[in-house]
């Protein structure tokens, strides 16, 4: 039995259908597409990160910029990425927890790092944060694909796999 009206690409992901944006006309590879808004959201929330940590001054550790940046950040791309990027449909608070949950590691492991590395040891704080944001995202597009925006495939696939 179909469990979804959508339509559903060839990795099985059902797909919002409608008119594409000139976005979407231009590139329609859905990694390329990862690869663009995951770019624009590191760039933004590297960007908000470097200006909270300045704005801040050394008084404050660098993990409250972190955390502030994420928060935002996260909030922003999680619709650009449903919208544009994997382009599904329904299911949206559990998209939305499992998303959040797969960041929730992500800042986790980047506070832990950004602490040890910036606050403990002294380095500097925004070369540091550029390099762990460079490692968290590998993690961050195998975990969104494979986990956060999963949809299984189609009833009418399964059925003719019989």
């Amino acid at each position: 039995m179909k469990t979804d009206d959508q339509p559903v690409a060839s990795d099985g992901a059902p797909h919002a259908s409608g008119p594409l944006g000139r976005l979407l006309r231009l590139v329609k590879d859905p990694r390329v597409l990862f690869v663009l808004v995951g770019g624009a959201n590191t760039v933004f929330s590297t960007g908000l990160f470097a200006v909270l940590v300045l704005a801040f001054g050394p008084g404050v550790p660098a993990a409250v910029s972190v955390l502030i940046a994420w928060t935002v950040s996260l909030v922003c791309v999680f619709f650009v990425y449903r919208r544009l990027v994997f382009r599904v449909r329904g299911h949206v608070w559990r998209d939305l927890v499992r998303f959040a949950g797969v960041n929730s590691v992500s800042l986790l492991v980047n506070l832990g790092l950004i602490t040890l590395l910036a606050d403990v040891l002294g380095l500097a704080a925004i070369p540091v944060q550029i390099g762990i944001t460079c490692l968290i995202v590998v993690f961050n597009y195998l975990a969104h694909k494979h986990f956060s925006f999963r949809r299984r495939k189609a009833a009418a696939t399964d059925e003719d796999s019989r």
